[in-house]
């Protein structure tokens, strides 16, 4: 699934132009955190992965620019929790 980024997203739309899922994040400590602070799916597409793949946009951002993850959304911190190979992207503030 194709997804658009925005400022501080990642989003798709329906054909008509409704927002159906998005990410949204910012970006803290000189940018090099990430927070992921919401994710949303319209109920007619969950069910499909496709908050999964949101995240993971953000993810494969995170890598690109060396950056940490910070994912406040619960969501976010889930797939964190169940997905051992994200560790090394997640900031834990002390």
């Amino acid at each position: 699934m194709e997804f658009e980024k925005g400022p501080n997203r990642y989003f798709k739309n329906d054909d008509a132009g409704k927002l159906i899922g998005e990410v949204t994040f910012e970006q803290i400590n000189d940018d090099s955190v990430i927070v992921i602070e919401h994710t949303f799916v319209n109920p007619a597409y969950r069910h499909q992965g496709m908050a999964a793949q949101l995240v993971q946009k953000v993810i494969d951002q995170a890598r690109a620019e060396n950056k940490l993850i910070n994912p406040v959304c619960s969501y976010a911190k889930s797939m964190f929790i169940k997905t051992p190979e994200l560790k090394d992207l997640w900031y834990k503030h002390n």
